[in-house]
């Protein structure tokens, strides 16, 4: 049995080692994917309002080579919005350096003169700006206010004569100098379709990649939350196995010794009640008290490994505790015992309760039996559906080592233990459903503190 369970424990360990291999893998895997969909999200941002800047500063380019070639034709711009070559436009605007509107898409707005903080500072500062406006009908379109230097002439400027010919328009180039060349403004408004294009598919990217790292986490998991059901499914066959095979070995022992030691512990009464001689006495009485401590290992090794049937019958807390009282009073020597019950019906199983009660006040009553002012003090009270029971002394504690090694089989502080008085403990609770917990007393001491389900019968 030793080299089965021996050869098990390697596996669980190198699964836990694979799966935490395989649990960095896939963090790595999504934060690598996560970062890359958002710099591609960002890349296409940053392209699509390139795109419209591009675009729009070509138009603005262009715009401004056929004014200074053909002049201001107060019909260019609503033929240039209106052809389809350019159906991406919105509206176009020329400013001079007074903010007059001398040029529009809508010729209703022609002449008009307003403050613009923005068509100034790019007259003033020789650069173009963008930026996003929204129309009055509520669409929002990319505008970019381009600076342009024309050489115009006033007839041009003013609109009355538009028809200069091209020789005439090549000979003022060649006589205007620099300065003579005025600065206007000239803002270029696109509808945003293509670059929002470019969003909507990097947003559906963005959105599938995570969509798909979610349902890769979800999967994943859903297999992490079954393979840890599983293993505990395993690691609980495991234990009813070794359980199995120990209760099939204490039945054995049970068998073995129980009729030699009740021969041997009956010859050992015999002859004590009949002989007078002190030594005698004093011998078969160390045969007696060992013949009943043999008995009380077998009895708990067998209730340790025999499966726990619960057998729940209806008792009430007074006539219990009274029973405890009872039961340790031959313990307690000069320990100093208090007791403090809350009145209840309840549904348990009484006997399983009371093993589970008397083994842990004994226990610290021993942790305290060899102090001075030893005391120990048990509570049974209800808190909403659970009973609450409570056993604390003022001893010297718990060790790290013990702590850690509490419910083990055969794991004993005490001289003459057994080391399966916390495991029974254990083992019960566990089959009625109960939660045990152990604490550090403020000062000294050790307090435990049981959680246990029950049923109140009115």
């Amino acid at each position: 049995m030793n080299s089965y369970f021996t050869e098990k424990q390697p596996k669980s360990t190198f699964s836990v080692g694979y799966l935490v291999s395989a649990f960095i893998i896939l963090l790595l895997f999504s934060v690598v994917a996560l970062i890359s969909a958002v710099g591609i999200y960002r890349i296409s941002i940053e392209g699509s309002k390139n795109l419209l800047e591009n675009r729009a500063v070509d138009i603005a380019v262009s715009l401004g080579f056929t004014l200074e070639r053909i002049g201001l034709r107060n019909e260019l711009f609503p033929e240039l919005v209106a052809t389809d070559r350019w159906d991406d436009l919105a509206f176009l605007v020329l400013y001079d350096q007074d903010g007059t509107v001398l040029l529009h898409s809508n010729p209703l707005m022609v002449g008009r003169s307003r403050i613009d903080p923005d068509v100034e500072r790019v007259i003033s500062e020789k650069r173009p700006k963008i930026h996003f406006a929204t129309l009055a009908t509520g669409e929002e379109v990319f505008v970019l206010d381009f600076p342009l230097h024309l050489h115009l002439s006033e007839q041009g400027n003013s609109g009355s004569e538009n028809n200069i010919d091209l020789e005439q328009s090549r000979a003022t180039e060649e006589i205007e100098s620099v300065d003579n060349a005025r600065a206007y403004c000239l803002r270029v408004s696109l509808h945003p379709y293509p670059a929002r294009t470019i969003l909507r598919k990097a947003n559906f990217q963005l959105a599938l990649i995570g969509l798909a790292l979610t349902t890769l986490w979800v999967l994943t998991f859903f297999f992490l939350w079954a393979w840890r059901r599983n293993y505990r499914l395993e690691a609980m066959l495991r234990k009813q196995e070794r359980m199995a095979a120990l209760g099939e070995m204490a039945a054995v022992l049970a068998h073995e010794i129980r009729n030699p030691l009740s021969s041997i512990k009956g010859f050992a009464q015999f002859y004590l009640e009949g002989t007078t001689d002190p030594d005698e006495r004093a011998d078969f009485s160390v045969i007696v008290e060992e013949s009943r401590r043999l008995e009380g290992l077998t009895a708990d090794l067998l209730t340790y490994a025999r499966p726990i049937m619960l057998n729940e019958e209806k008792f009430d807390t007074e006539r219990f505790c009274q029973e405890i009282k009872r039961s340790i009073a031959p313990l307690r020597g000069d320990v100093k015992f208090h007791m403090l019950c809350e009145k209840l019906e309840l549904r348990l199983d009484r006997e399983k309760l009371m093993q589970v009660v008397f083994n842990l006040v004994r226990n610290a009553i021993d942790a305290v039996s060899e102090i001075k002012g030893g005391e120990v003090w048990f509570s049974m009270k209800s808190s909403g559906p659970v009973l609450m029971l409570t056993v604390e002394d003022n001893g010297p504690g718990l060790s790290l080592d013990v702590k850690n090694r509490l419910f083990e089989p055969f794991v004993t502080t005490k001289a003459k233990g057994t080391g399966l008085g916390l495991a029974i403990v254990d083992r019960l609770l566990e089959a009625m459903g109960g939660e045990i917990g152990f604490s550090d007393r403020e000062g000294s001491g050790v307090i435990v503190k049981i959680t246990l389900p029950y049923r109140i019968d009115n």
